[in-house]
């Protein structure tokens, strides 16, 4: 029989439609569970290179103007210059 006290336990009585289907609330902690089971198996290197290849993959569609911009907003010129690439 369910613990009805217990807050983490999920409910759905708030659906009487469909059981199955979550309140925005749930699916948010649902997911959070989830995101957070994916990285508890993730070592150093793959928590790296994942937030690397998230970073990478958000700045795709960015022009040079848009990094420089973001870099002087976020840091300052001594980093910008620091950054650019050397020929």
């Amino acid at each position: 029989m369910p613990n009805h006290t217990n807050s983490t336990e999920l409910s759905f009585l708030s659906f009487p439609t469909d059981p199955n289907i979550m309140n925005q609330q749930q699916l948010n902690q649902f997911k959070e569970n989830y995101t957070n089971m994916i990285l508890d198996g993730m070592d150093m290197d793959s928590l790296i290179q994942f937030a690397f290849d998230n970073i990478m993959d958000n700045l795709k569609d960015w022009d040079e103007e848009d990094i420089k911009s973001e870099i002087l907003e976020c840091y300052d010129e001594e980093m910008l210059n620091d950054l650019l690439p050397v020929d």
